[in-house]
């Protein structure tokens, strides 16, 4: 209960709920003394859009006669109202006069909207919920909640299903087994602690039934959950079994002033730096009651912590679902310190000597510790650490958390809140960062572009998330900043968070830089900017590259599958020909015509271990001294010349020139020489008999390179032709 800051001098209210959810209720206690036993008093119900059809008994009024010792007690059942969609308050107020104009004192109380089953009865008999309703978790808590039981009746349950077994749980909580005894109200709640065994098992069935006898006969319900299984089993890290307590189980229960059981729930597994938990202590605990908490471990220190948040230490008051919240935002210090051991504690006293509860929970170190980026302490905040609680309208305090560090461009980024709000509550995410804009985020009926909205659900949690868009081009990492705002309440910023957008240009990335020639290599190419289904064109490229350098394709295109990356393989060629290094480069484009360039490799070099054959000429003539009247022939042996190639011939000399040596079968003294498969010819050439102006006439015969006769090829041999 809380007091009215509104009571007159000789009264005071209090409600029983700090909020109340629709189709519950909740009661009004107006206190005096005895002097006013017996009096009359007038109540009223008011609130924002409050109607007939919010109340179970549609009334808004009413009297009621204060009892002798001047207390005077109200339940207000509330309607299943389906028409309301938005979280609301309610003013309780009561009036010496049913004009409801001399106020005796007032308080208020807040309704919280849902939809609901229409099948769910609340109020039928031994009517059991559970506070998870699918599957849970290893290191979680998860409560059997009984109501509408018979006051003062004992019930016995038992943990039934595959693989499960007393090590799947803390037993310091309820067992495999056990008793609870319905109290005034006709409500128990039974706790259970799932523990991380460190063992591989896979999911498990989490069966809960109770019954009206020891035998098990007589079933009242059940419900049924899986354990996802998070454990790893290791040669470090075998199976492990749980503690037996050296007291025994206790006999569960409704509420209690002080609270005989506490649990300790992080919401994640385990927490990454730069991202939030909270915490969640779970009691059988009254409203008000104060506990102390203390956060240890190896390596554990206040600098793991934004200050803004919880602290190594503080307090925590439960509210009236025996709950509290501890908010955690882990930060990124810049100092590697390997995965550490956090230890939540939970005390009764201030001086920590009179523990409750406790939990570990594995913080992953994800700093760099370089001399550029030392370690960075944490700043601590002027204004004092609050008294953490839960279940807070509108909520006192709020984090978020993205699932990571880092995201690439094109990956959906998911973005955390969690906060002490009472579900309903209306906020405004912003996302900013040098550059951005919102023609860089896809489209989604979610959100705008830049900015969001969401609303808190269960447990005080909430998510967003948005993709930017695949983008080939920006070269550069971007920090994300998110803001979160409630929707109508300024611009009072009530969380902030980074990222890294890390860019995603086009990649080929080369196996080798380095190749001879007539050896292979390949590109890994990585086009995280574009989809499945779209085509990267590409090419190579390089001074003196041609198609001959290479024996498979130097162009070509690709489709891409979901992993948007695929290979290329080049095969360097041997061709015989002496260049020197070459290098060359892997360019890709988005379209065919290759004007829309994506990115490139780096360069790589082909080694030329080629040899270029000499090309050899042999000329020779059968016999160097021909009688005038006879012929003589010269013949041609080439080496490593091709046989497309063309050289040329000349005959020169006095013989020539007075044509006394003529080619047979031609009047020419020059042309082609008509080399065969072999590379060789065979000139014949005769001599006629005209008179000769001296006794012997040389004959020259010369092989050169092109028709202009400009390089010779071989050295002239000559042949002497002798007058008869």
């Amino acid at each position: 209960m809380r007091q009215s800051s509104a009571n007159s001098k000789d009264f005071e209210l209090k409600l029983t709920k700090e909020w109340v959810k629709q189709g519950r209720s909740f009661t009004s206690i107006l206190e005096s003394s005895e002097k006013y036993g017996r009096s009359s008093v007038y109540w009223k119900i008011s609130g924002n859009g409050i109607t007939e059809k919010d109340l179970e008994d549609r009334k808004l009024k009413g009297t009621g006669t204060l009892k002798k010792k001047g207390i005077y007690k109200h339940t207000f059942g509330l309607a299943r109202n389906s028409e309301r969609s938005e979280n609301t308050t309610l003013s309780v107020a009561y009036y010496f006069d049913k004009e409801h104009k001399n106020l005796i004192a007032s308080e208020n109380i807040e309704l919280i909207a849902r939809e609901y089953d229409p099948d769910d009865d609340p109020d039928e008999p031994w009517k059991l919920t559970a506070t998870r309703i699918d599957n849970i978790k290893e290191n979680v808590a998860v409560r059997a909640q009984i109501s509408n039981g018979k006051p003062g009746q004992k019930i016995y349950f038992q943990l039934t299903g595959d693989g499960l077994d007393k090590n799947d749980l803390d037993l310091s909580y309820a067992r495999m087994s056990g008793t609870a005894k319905m109290d005034e109200d006709g409500y128990a709640v039974i706790p259970f602690m799932i523990r991380a065994d460190h063992k591989t098992e896979g999911t498990e069935t989490f069966d809960f039934s109770f019954y009206k006898d020891k035998s098990y006969k007589k079933k009242y319900s059940s419900f049924s959950l899986d354990i996802l299984d998070e454990s790893v089993e290791t040669p470090e890290h075998s199976p492990t079994t749980s503690p037996i307590p050296p007291n025994k189980q206790p006999l569960w229960s409704g509420p209690t002033d002080e609270g005989t059981w506490f649990t300790i729930a992080p919401s994640r597994t385990a927490i990454q730096e730069n991202q939030s938990s909270r915490t969640r202590i779970n009691s059988d605990s009254k409203i008000g009651n104060t506990l102390y908490f203390k956060i240890a471990g190896d390596g554990i220190d206040k600098n793991d912590f934004d200050l803004n948040y919880a602290r190594t230490t503080g307090k925590i008051k439960i509210n009236n679902s025996g709950t509290a919240f501890i908010p955690q935002l882990l930060r990124n210090d810049n100092k590697t310190e390997g995965t550490e051991n956090m230890t939540i504690s939970l005390y009764r006293d201030k001086n920590y000597k009179k523990l409750v509860a406790t939990s570990t929970v594995p913080i992953l170190d994800t700093s760099i510790e370089t001399p550029g980026n030392p370690p960075i302490l944490s700043t601590i905040p002027s204004t004092e650490q609050p008294q953490w609680g839960g279940g807070v309208d509108g909520g006192s305090w709020y984090t978020l958390s993205p699932g990571r560090a880092e995201y690439k461009r094109g990956d959906e980024i998911g973005v955390r809140i969690d906060s002490d709000s009472l579900p309903g509550t209306k906020l405004v995410w912003q996302v900013s960062g040098a550059g951005v804009s919102a023609d860089d985020i896809e489209p989604s009926k979610n959100h705008s572009g830049l900015s969001g909205k969401e609303t808190i659900g269960l447990n005080g949690i909430g998510q967003f998330n948005l993709t930017f868009k695949a983008d080939n081009l920006t070269k550069d990492n971007t920090e994300i900043t998110f803001d979160l705002f409630y929707e109508k309440g300024g611009k009072k910023k009530l969380a902030t968070t980074s990222l890294v957008l890390a860019a995603t240009p086009a990649e080929a990335i080369p196996n080798k830089v380095e190749i001879d020639e007539g050896k292979e290599m390949k590109f890994k190419v990585f086009t995280r900017g574009m989809r499945e289904g779209e085509t990267v064109y590409w090419d190579v490229s390089g001074s003196n590259i041609t198609n001959g350098d290479f024996d498979t394709p130097i162009s070509g295109s690709t489709t891409l599958d979901s992993t948007r990356k695929f290979q290329v393989r080049l095969g360097a060629s041997k061709d015989l020909l002496t260049e020197g290094t070459e290098s060359f480069r892997f360019n890709m484009y988005t379209d065919e015509a290759k004007n829309n360039p994506i990115g490139s490799s780096e360069d790589v070099s082909i080694f030329d271990t080629s040899t270029t054959p000499i090309k050899m000429y042999d000329v020779a003539p059968n016999s160097e001294l021909v009688q005038q009247g006879k012929g003589f022939k010269i013949k041609i042996k080439t080496k490593n010349i091709g046989t497309d190639e063309i050289i040329h011939w000349v005959g020169s000399g006095s013989a020539a020139d007075q044509n006394i040596v003529e080619l047979e079968g031609s009047d020419s003294m020059y042309g082609t020489v008509p080399l065969d498969l072999k590379g060789n010819a065979v000139f014949q050439f005769r001599t006629n008999t005209s008179e000769m102006t001296s006794t012997s006439m040389p004959f020259n015969f010369t092989l050169f390179e092109s028709s202009d006769l400009l390089e010779p090829l071989s050295t002239p041999i000559e042949v002497t032709i002798l007058e008869r």
